[in-house]
């Protein structure tokens, strides 16, 4: 049940939020701080990256209004969203470069609990895990319900894919490959639009950050063996034209 305000208690949530953003904001100094010491930045620049990242979800967090429009519905103004939004986009749009997922329109179930992930750090994330550091459960179920409720339109590749491609990664999403594979839809719902706290929406993610999140999930199936029916070993038998069709077709589903 996301929190009502009363008369009464509109103040100290009020105070809450404040005293939430600065905590964010502290916890990202520290992470910046880490992420960008002389070794970090002599590898491949991703301290400079994250340090980038993180001085927008600051500056974004110091200047955002602590208070609530409406304390059951959270303010796209509020601390809470615009650290969220500094990278995610105002609606949880995303980026079409595929460095940022899409928040908007997934299944608030999976959010509040990659939330929860990156808060207790069974998922690594060095920018989501200061954010998430914070947090607390109402705190992270309000920001999924206010991403899940949102729809803008879908990011637009650079490069449109083509036709081919789309209607090879449709039949891989519906039926799989009739051999290894089985259907993406098979866990992640008809239309790709997610099941429970497991099975996120997969539905509108832009095509480039699909085909990242898969060879992700490639390089961790080298390091180890891979849990039977899990993303990584489902990952590790797919072939880039594979990944390539399932990303598009993927892209072009409405949440």
């Amino acid at each position: 049940m996301l929190y009502i305000a009363t008369a009464e208690s509109s103040a100290p949530r009020r105070d809450r939020q404040g005293d939430a953003s600065r905590q964010i904001v502290e916890s990202l100094s520290r992470a910046i701080q880490q992420q960008t010491t002389p070794a970090s930045r002599a590898s491949t620049g991703a301290g400079k990256v994250f340090a980038a990242l993180a001085l927008v979800l600051t500056t974004s967090l110091l200047s955002a209004p602590s208070a609530f429009a409406s304390p059951s519905t959270l303010d796209p103004h509020s601390g809470l969203v615009s650290s969220c939004a500094a990278c995610h986009g105002a609606a949880g749009e995303g980026a079409s470069s595929g460095a940022i997922p899409r928040l908007a329109g997934q299944n608030a179930d999976y959010l509040a609990h990659a939330l929860s992930m990156f808060k207790d750090g069974t998922r690594a994330s060095p920018v989501m895990q200061s954010v998430a550091h914070n947090l607390s459960d109402s705190d992270m179920r309000e920001i999924a319900e206010y991403f899940a409720a949102q729809h803008p339109p879908l990011a637009q590749a650079a490069q449109a894919p083509q036709a081919g491609e789309i209607e090879a990664g449709r039949k891989l999403a519906e039926l799989g490959d009739g051999s290894n594979l089985a259907a993406c839809f098979g866990c992640h719902a008809a239309g790709g639009k997610g099941n429970g706290a497991r099975f996120p929406s997969i539905a509108g993610q832009p095509a480039s950050f699909t085909v990242e999140r898969l060879h992700e999930f490639q390089a961790r199936a080298k390091n180890g063996a891979a849990k039977p029916g899990s993303m990584t070993a489902i990952a590790a038998q797919m072939t880039d034209a594979q990944i390539e069709g399932a990303a598009a077709y993927l892209s072009t589903l409405p949440r």
